[in-house]
């Protein structure tokens, strides 16, 4: 028996300088068809050895993952020499979006909506940091790259953590290179800039610098120069919420600020520790609160005046999507052990993937029409990760103008 999967592209979300995201459509026998995500690593990159190696950590490390609060990961495949991994589709907005909404009405987000979207990443966190393999083993899994563009909320308010890509775990094969800082600089933790090791603590202290964010209405840490903003980092300086937004209770000023604790011995051990505190926090806080709550403020986000389209362009971008054609077959190996092709997902021993495209000029990358925006900011890989091989560690920089 043999089964083809085959992916027909809607619509291109997002693009970056080292992956691309479609929309595409899963078509099976009976009609069955699901929407779905594609990230694509662009061709350019798949003859980079680090690259590739961190992108099927990735793919390797999300096939463990199946959370309600992380986004799942359906297929994973190779062909054409570009790789692409097949995922659960987010029909909604990240929460970058939700916050930029917010910054242009001149207001934070409510103190329950916040609290409540923060509990469920630490679900999310959570379940990650503790997951183990089928023999009891810790994955000690820690995800790194804790941001806004990489929290995803449907438009039923559900909130999905997404991009492993810089998660560290114990069942990688690639190893992460000392003295190169991985993720965003305003969300890393002090002891990440510092070069002093990290763990699941430096995903709590990103969680806790969003909370400060969706309640401040503002960036924690963000200077005029990368350089400003991992000073600002590495003091770990924690303006009062109070002052700057009369609506914060104190007891959850507490628990930021616990969360936000420069030592990582005075701070969260666990985000289910800290899911637990904003938890309790909100049943005493009175005011009732769910995912509608949540969803409400993804369609106002979402929302707006309509713009003119360009029919000639649109015309252009449908001819250039019918060109698109992703497909995953899975063969029956044969007497001679035949069949080539690469599966990572621990139940597809046989699989032989395709990706049919074509290639884009990496000069003039194309655009973004989905509501996931954010997503184009994260697919541009961490700010400290360069394509020159030369100038890719920034240890150095760090070691010279960071004082200890």
């Amino acid at each position: 028996m043999s089964e083809q999967q085959r992916y027909r592209v809607i619509k291109r979300l997002a693009s970056g300088g080292m992956a691309e995201v479609f929309v595409a459509e899963s078509a099976g026998i009976e009609g069955f068809k699901k929407q779905v995500a594609i990230k694509r690593v662009l061709p350019q990159l798949s003859k980079k050895e680090q690259f590739i190696a961190m992108f099927l950590d990735e793919a390797r490390l999300s096939a463990h993952l199946s959370h309600s609060n992380v986004v799942s990961v359906f297929d994973i495949g190779v062909g054409d020499g570009t790789y692409f991994i097949v995922m659960e589709y987010v029909d909604g907005a990240d929460l970058r979006a939700l916050l930029e909404h917010q910054k242009k009405l001149g207001r934070p987000m409510n103190v329950e909506v916040a609290s409540f979207i923060a509990a469920k990443m630490c679900q999310g966190l959570a379940y990650a940091h503790e997951l183990c393999t089928a023999d009891g083993k810790p994955l000690q899994i820690v995800h790194r790259d804790i941001t806004p563009a990489n929290v995803l909320i449907t438009r039923y308010g559900e909130v999905k953590i997404v991009d492993f890509g810089l998660a560290k775990a114990s069942s990688q094969l690639a190893e992460s290179d000392a003295g190169i800082i991985k993720g965003k600089f305003g969300y890393l933790a002090p002891e990440t800039v510092l070069e002093q090791g990290v763990d699941q603590r430096v995903d709590i202290f990103a969680l806790g610098i969003i909370l400060w964010e969706m309640l401040a209405g503002r960036r924690l840490f963000l200077g005029d120069s990368d350089y400003i903003t991992v000073r600002l980092v590495r003091d770990a300086v924690i303006p009062s919420l109070q002052q700057i937004n009369g609506e914060v209770p104190h007891e959850l000023e507490q628990i930021i600020r616990r969360a936000l604790a420069r030592d990582p011995a005075a701070r969260y051990r666990t985000a289910r520790e800290l899911g637990r505190d904003l938890t309790r926090f909100l049943y005493r806080h009175g005011r009732p609160v769910s995912e509608y709550d949540v969803a409400a403020l993804v369609e106002r986000a979402k929302g707006g005046p309509a713009r003119a389209v360009d029919g000639t362009q649109k015309i252009a971008e449908l001819i250039d999507m019918m060109l698109l054609e992703f497909k995953s077959l899975t063969k029956e190996p044969n007497a001679g052990g035949g069949g080539s092709g690469l599966s990572l997902l621990p139940s597809l021993d046989t699989t032989t993937s395709l990706l049919h495209m074509p290639t884009h000029s990496s000069s003039s990358p194309p655009g973004s029409d989905g509501p996931l925006g954010g997503l184009a900011d994260e697919l541009e890989g961490p700010e400290s990760l360069h394509e020159d091989e030369a100038s890719s560690s920034v240890a150095a920089w760090f070691r010279g103008l960071i004082p200890r």
